[in-house]
């Protein structure tokens, strides 16, 4: 299974690519190589099988978040990376998750 992180927003790509970008920034800064990329949330099914851990910008759909369960994917809350509050906690987690 190929190892990735995958962040996706429900309106577009413009939030989850930032939120890529911040989490990109924080893994060269922890030394950490790990794939990032920001996908369409419309091809959110097609794309959790390719990941291991999945960042969300607005809260997915039921149906998304059993299909992650199912794959065994992390799932996280991306919008902590847009406001700084509570983003130390998230990225702690992230951090143990590309660890496996």
């Amino acid at each position: 299974m190929a190892r990735k992180l995958i962040v996706a927003c429900g309106s577009g790509v413009a939030t989850s690519t930032t939120v890529a970008e911040k989490i990109k920034s924080k893994f060269d800064t922890d030394h950490i190589d790990y794939p990032v990329e920001a996908v369409d949330y419309k091809s959110i099914l097609q794309e959790l099988p390719n990941a291991d851990i999945y960042v969300y910008i607005a809260k997915p759909d039921e149906e998304v978040l059993q299909e992650a369960e199912k794959l065994g994917i992390s799932v996280y809350a991306g919008v902590p990376f847009l406001t700084g509050m509570g983003v130390d906690e998230i990225y702690e987690g992230i951090v143990k998750d590309t660890r496996k």
